[in-house]
Protein backbone atom coordinates (compact mmCIF):
# COMPACT_ATOMS: atom_id res chain seq x y z
CA UNK A 1 0.00 0.00 0.00
CA UNK A 2 1.23 3.51 -1.17
CA UNK A 3 2.96 5.28 2.05
CA UNK A 4 2.48 8.67 3.14
CA UNK A 5 4.49 10.88 0.84
CA UNK A 6 4.68 13.94 -1.01
CA UNK A 7 4.72 12.30 -4.40
CA UNK A 8 2.48 9.71 -3.43
CA UNK A 9 -0.08 12.68 -1.96
CA UNK A 10 -0.18 14.68 -5.39
CA UNK A 11 -3.21 16.88 -5.91
CA UNK A 12 -5.08 16.00 -9.31
CA UNK A 13 -8.14 16.21 -11.12
CA UNK A 14 -10.17 13.69 -8.92
CA UNK A 15 -8.24 14.83 -5.54
CA UNK A 16 -9.45 14.21 -2.96
CA UNK A 17 -8.78 10.10 -2.66
CA UNK A 18 -11.74 8.57 -1.48
CA UNK A 19 -11.01 4.65 -1.96
CA UNK A 20 -10.26 1.86 0.57
CA UNK A 21 -6.52 1.47 -0.57
CA UNK A 22 -3.65 3.23 -2.63
CA UNK A 23 -1.74 0.79 -4.45
CA UNK A 24 2.56 1.59 -5.19
CA UNK A 25 2.19 4.07 -8.00
CA UNK A 26 3.40 7.95 -7.27
CA UNK A 27 0.05 9.40 -8.28
CA UNK A 28 -0.75 12.39 -10.96
CA UNK A 29 2.74 11.56 -12.17
CA UNK A 30 2.06 11.34 -15.65
CA UNK A 31 -0.95 13.21 -15.56
CA UNK A 32 -2.88 15.46 -13.70
CA UNK A 33 -5.94 13.28 -14.97
CA UNK A 34 -5.16 10.09 -14.00
CA UNK A 35 -4.33 9.21 -10.55
CA UNK A 36 -2.50 5.54 -11.37
CA UNK A 37 -1.66 6.14 -14.98
CA UNK A 38 0.39 2.35 -15.56
CA UNK A 39 -2.52 0.99 -13.31
CA UNK A 40 -4.89 2.19 -15.08
CA UNK A 41 -3.29 1.57 -18.60
CA UNK A 42 -2.53 -2.08 -17.71
CA UNK A 43 -6.13 -2.35 -16.51
CA UNK A 44 -7.21 -2.37 -20.35
CA UNK A 45 -5.49 -6.02 -21.02
CA UNK A 46 -7.91 -7.36 -18.68
CA UNK A 47 -10.49 -5.83 -21.13
CA UNK A 48 -8.78 -6.82 -24.42
CA UNK A 49 -8.82 -10.65 -22.31
CA UNK A 50 -12.27 -10.98 -21.75
CA UNK A 51 -13.66 -10.18 -25.22
CA UNK A 52 -11.05 -11.95 -26.78
CA UNK A 53 -12.37 -15.26 -24.57
CA UNK A 54 -15.91 -14.32 -25.74
CA UNK A 55 -14.86 -14.37 -28.80
CA UNK A 56 -12.79 -17.59 -28.88
CA UNK A 57 -15.23 -19.87 -26.96
CA UNK A 58 -16.02 -22.75 -28.88
CA UNK A 59 -19.40 -23.07 -27.70
CA UNK A 60 -21.99 -20.07 -26.78
CA UNK A 61 -23.09 -21.28 -23.79
CA UNK A 62 -24.76 -18.47 -21.06
CA UNK A 63 -22.34 -19.51 -18.25
CA UNK A 64 -19.13 -18.78 -20.10
CA UNK A 65 -20.98 -15.26 -21.70
CA UNK A 66 -21.44 -14.26 -18.54
CA UNK A 67 -18.29 -15.30 -17.37
CA UNK A 68 -16.16 -13.83 -19.90
CA UNK A 69 -18.49 -10.79 -19.93
CA UNK A 70 -17.81 -10.23 -16.63
CA UNK A 71 -14.30 -10.03 -16.38
CA UNK A 72 -14.57 -7.47 -19.47
CA UNK A 73 -16.58 -5.43 -16.91
CA UNK A 74 -13.75 -5.58 -14.37
CA UNK A 75 -11.39 -4.36 -16.67
CA UNK A 76 -13.58 -1.40 -17.25
CA UNK A 77 -14.15 -1.14 -13.35
CA UNK A 78 -10.64 -0.98 -12.52
CA UNK A 79 -9.91 1.53 -15.31
CA UNK A 80 -12.06 4.12 -13.82
CA UNK A 81 -11.25 3.06 -10.16
CA UNK A 82 -7.00 3.46 -10.80
CA UNK A 83 -7.43 6.45 -13.10
CA UNK A 84 -9.48 8.40 -10.28
CA UNK A 85 -9.08 6.03 -6.76
CA UNK A 86 -12.53 7.22 -5.81
CA UNK A 87 -14.45 5.00 -3.30
CA UNK A 88 -17.56 4.24 -6.00
CA UNK A 89 -15.20 3.41 -8.85
CA UNK A 90 -13.31 1.01 -6.46
CA UNK A 91 -16.65 -0.94 -6.55
CA UNK A 92 -16.90 -1.04 -10.01
CA UNK A 93 -13.66 -2.97 -10.05
CA UNK A 94 -14.45 -5.34 -6.85
CA UNK A 95 -17.95 -6.41 -7.17
CA UNK A 96 -17.43 -7.65 -10.90
CA UNK A 97 -14.63 -9.30 -9.53
CA UNK A 98 -16.13 -11.28 -7.08
CA UNK A 99 -19.06 -11.86 -9.83
CA UNK A 100 -16.86 -13.45 -12.28
CA UNK A 101 -14.92 -15.90 -9.23
CA UNK A 102 -18.76 -16.68 -8.41
CA UNK A 103 -20.17 -18.03 -11.88
CA UNK A 104 -16.63 -19.95 -12.32
CA UNK A 105 -17.13 -21.55 -9.10
CA UNK A 106 -20.77 -22.26 -9.63
CA UNK A 107 -19.67 -24.33 -13.16
CA UNK A 108 -16.70 -26.19 -11.25
CA UNK A 109 -19.42 -27.43 -8.47
CA UNK A 110 -21.93 -27.83 -11.37
CA UNK A 111 -18.77 -30.34 -13.18
CA UNK A 112 -18.05 -32.24 -10.35
CA UNK A 113 -21.40 -32.64 -9.04
CA UNK A 114 -23.76 -32.48 -11.54
CA UNK A 115 -26.74 -30.13 -11.92
CA UNK A 116 -27.96 -29.01 -8.65
CA UNK A 117 -31.23 -27.22 -9.51
CA UNK A 118 -32.36 -23.94 -8.48
CA UNK A 119 -30.68 -24.41 -4.71
CA UNK A 120 -27.50 -23.66 -5.63
CA UNK A 121 -27.72 -20.56 -8.10
CA UNK A 122 -30.30 -18.99 -5.46
CA UNK A 123 -27.78 -19.44 -2.85
CA UNK A 124 -24.63 -17.98 -4.63
CA UNK A 125 -27.22 -14.80 -5.43
CA UNK A 126 -28.56 -14.17 -2.21
CA UNK A 127 -24.39 -14.28 -1.38
CA UNK A 128 -24.01 -12.05 -3.53
CA UNK A 129 -26.97 -9.78 -2.60
CA UNK A 130 -25.68 -10.09 1.12
CA UNK A 131 -21.76 -9.54 0.26
CA UNK A 132 -22.43 -6.78 -2.76
CA UNK A 133 -24.43 -4.54 -0.08
CA UNK A 134 -21.85 -5.15 3.14
CA UNK A 135 -18.81 -4.15 0.25
CA UNK A 136 -20.91 -1.08 -0.37
CA UNK A 137 -21.56 0.50 2.55
CA UNK A 138 -18.17 -0.33 4.57
CA UNK A 139 -15.14 1.59 4.08
CA UNK A 140 -11.44 1.84 5.04
CA UNK A 141 -9.80 -1.93 6.39
CA UNK A 142 -13.08 -3.13 7.12
CA UNK A 143 -14.10 -2.61 3.14
CA UNK A 144 -10.86 -3.96 1.60
CA UNK A 145 -10.22 -7.24 4.20
CA UNK A 146 -14.18 -7.63 3.75
CA UNK A 147 -13.43 -7.85 -0.19
CA UNK A 148 -10.32 -9.70 -0.20
CA UNK A 149 -11.53 -12.04 2.24
CA UNK A 150 -14.37 -12.95 -0.04
CA UNK A 151 -12.74 -13.32 -3.06
CA UNK A 152 -10.24 -15.37 -1.11
CA UNK A 153 -12.70 -17.96 -0.16
CA UNK A 154 -13.83 -18.15 -3.86
CA UNK A 155 -10.21 -18.74 -5.38
CA UNK A 156 -10.20 -21.34 -2.91
CA UNK A 157 -13.10 -22.82 -4.28
CA UNK A 158 -12.19 -22.67 -7.59
CA UNK A 159 -8.54 -24.30 -7.05
CA UNK A 160 -9.63 -27.38 -4.67
CA UNK A 161 -12.30 -28.04 -7.84
CA UNK A 162 -10.38 -27.28 -11.16
CA UNK A 163 -7.65 -29.60 -8.78
CA UNK A 164 -9.82 -32.90 -8.14
CA UNK A 165 -11.59 -32.86 -11.36
CA UNK A 166 -8.00 -32.87 -13.37
CA UNK A 167 -7.09 -35.33 -10.76
CA UNK A 168 -10.31 -37.68 -12.02
CA UNK A 169 -10.38 -36.50 -15.69
CA UNK A 170 -7.13 -38.06 -16.12
CA UNK A 171 -8.38 -41.11 -16.09
CA UNK A 172 -11.61 -40.24 -18.56
CA UNK A 173 -9.55 -38.64 -21.23
CA UNK A 174 -7.26 -42.03 -21.20
CA UNK A 175 -9.54 -44.13 -21.58
CA UNK A 176 -11.72 -41.69 -24.44
CA UNK A 177 -8.13 -41.64 -26.07
CA UNK A 178 -8.57 -37.55 -26.40
CA UNK A 179 -5.61 -35.20 -25.96
CA UNK A 180 -5.04 -34.28 -22.51
CA UNK A 181 -4.48 -30.44 -22.57
CA UNK A 182 -5.73 -30.35 -18.96
CA UNK A 183 -2.26 -30.82 -17.46
CA UNK A 184 -0.54 -28.36 -19.63
CA UNK A 185 -3.47 -25.23 -18.71
CA UNK A 186 -3.81 -26.25 -15.11
CA UNK A 187 -0.13 -26.18 -14.85
CA UNK A 188 -0.20 -22.58 -16.17
CA UNK A 189 -3.50 -21.60 -14.25
CA UNK A 190 -2.17 -21.74 -11.39
CA UNK A 191 1.30 -20.97 -11.72
CA UNK A 192 1.01 -17.79 -13.16
CA UNK A 193 -1.66 -16.61 -11.05
CA UNK A 194 0.56 -17.76 -8.01
CA UNK A 195 3.43 -15.33 -9.45
CA UNK A 196 0.61 -12.51 -9.68
CA UNK A 197 -0.35 -12.77 -6.18
CA UNK A 198 3.62 -13.07 -4.79
CA UNK A 199 4.02 -9.54 -7.16
CA UNK A 200 0.70 -8.48 -5.37
CA UNK A 201 1.66 -9.04 -2.11
CA UNK A 202 5.21 -7.18 -2.69
CA UNK A 203 3.55 -4.55 -3.81
CA UNK A 204 0.52 -4.05 -1.14
CA UNK A 205 2.98 -4.90 1.91
CA UNK A 206 6.68 -3.20 1.05
CA UNK A 207 6.18 -0.19 -1.22
CA UNK A 208 8.02 1.65 1.02
CA UNK A 209 10.81 -0.93 -0.06
CA UNK A 210 10.01 -0.34 -3.94
CA UNK A 211 8.45 2.55 -4.27
CA UNK A 212 11.70 4.54 -6.08
CA UNK A 213 10.84 7.71 -4.00
CA UNK A 214 11.12 6.68 -0.31
CA UNK A 215 14.32 7.11 1.83
CA UNK A 216 13.83 3.38 2.32
CA UNK A 217 13.57 2.73 -1.45
CA UNK A 218 15.86 -0.34 -2.41
CA UNK A 219 14.99 0.68 -6.08
CA UNK A 220 15.77 4.22 -7.75
CA UNK A 221 12.62 3.56 -9.87
CA UNK A 222 9.24 1.80 -9.38
CA UNK A 223 8.68 -1.36 -11.10
CA UNK A 224 5.03 -0.80 -11.13
CA UNK A 225 4.15 -4.52 -9.72
CA UNK A 226 0.51 -3.43 -9.36
CA UNK A 227 0.49 -2.88 -13.47
CA UNK A 228 1.99 -6.23 -13.54
CA UNK A 229 -0.19 -7.77 -11.63
CA UNK A 230 -3.19 -6.79 -13.72
CA UNK A 231 -1.61 -8.43 -16.80
CA UNK A 232 -0.02 -11.48 -14.84
CA UNK A 233 -3.28 -12.35 -12.78
CA UNK A 234 -5.71 -11.79 -15.72
CA UNK A 235 -3.37 -14.36 -17.83
CA UNK A 236 -3.78 -16.40 -14.77
CA UNK A 237 -8.01 -16.24 -14.85
CA UNK A 238 -8.12 -16.86 -18.47
CA UNK A 239 -5.84 -19.91 -18.56
CA UNK A 240 -8.01 -20.86 -15.29
CA UNK A 241 -11.35 -20.34 -17.40
CA UNK A 242 -10.37 -22.43 -20.40
CA UNK A 243 -9.33 -25.39 -17.51
CA UNK A 244 -12.69 -24.63 -16.33
CA UNK A 245 -14.55 -24.76 -19.85
CA UNK A 246 -12.20 -27.94 -20.42
CA UNK A 247 -13.24 -29.71 -17.84
CA UNK A 248 -17.20 -28.85 -18.19
CA UNK A 249 -16.41 -30.20 -21.80
CA UNK A 250 -14.95 -33.31 -21.40
CA UNK A 251 -18.13 -34.51 -18.88
CA UNK A 252 -20.36 -33.74 -21.86
CA UNK A 253 -18.03 -35.61 -23.93
CA UNK A 254 -16.70 -33.39 -26.61
CA UNK A 255 -13.44 -34.05 -26.56
CA UNK A 256 -11.95 -30.56 -26.22
CA UNK A 257 -8.18 -29.54 -26.84
CA UNK A 258 -6.19 -26.37 -26.88
CA UNK A 259 -4.88 -24.26 -29.71
CA UNK A 260 -3.44 -21.64 -30.46
CA UNK A 261 -5.70 -18.50 -32.37
CA UNK A 262 -3.11 -16.50 -34.75
CA UNK A 263 0.12 -18.08 -33.09
CA UNK A 264 -0.06 -17.09 -29.81
CA UNK A 265 -3.49 -16.40 -27.54
CA UNK A 266 -4.28 -20.29 -26.19
CA UNK A 267 -8.16 -21.33 -26.74
CA UNK A 268 -10.57 -23.89 -27.52
CA UNK A 269 -11.65 -26.20 -30.02
CA UNK A 270 -13.72 -29.20 -29.99
CA UNK A 271 -13.59 -32.64 -31.78
CA UNK A 272 -15.28 -31.81 -35.32
CA UNK A 273 -17.74 -35.12 -34.46
CA UNK A 274 -19.10 -33.10 -31.81
CA UNK A 275 -19.93 -30.07 -33.39
CA UNK A 276 -23.56 -30.85 -33.67
CA UNK A 277 -23.52 -31.23 -30.02
CA UNK A 278 -22.05 -28.56 -28.58
CA UNK A 279 -24.30 -26.36 -31.21
CA UNK A 280 -27.09 -27.27 -28.80
CA UNK A 281 -25.31 -25.91 -26.27
CA UNK A 282 -26.57 -22.07 -24.91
Amino acid sequence: MAPTTASFDQVGYWSPNTASVDWCENNYVVSYYIAEFWNTISSLFIILLGELGLYLCPTKEKRFKVTFRTITVVGIGSTLFHGTLRHKMQLLDELPMIYAATALAFICIENKHGAQGRWLPISLATWLFLTTIFVSITGGKIQFYTFQGSFGILQLIIIYYVTVLHRQQKTIISIRGGQNDSSWLITRAIGVYFFAVTIWLIDLHLCEFVNGVGPQSVLKWNPQLHAWWHVFSISGVYFSTLLIAFQHYVAKGLQPSVYFWKGFAPALTLDPHAQQKAAKLH
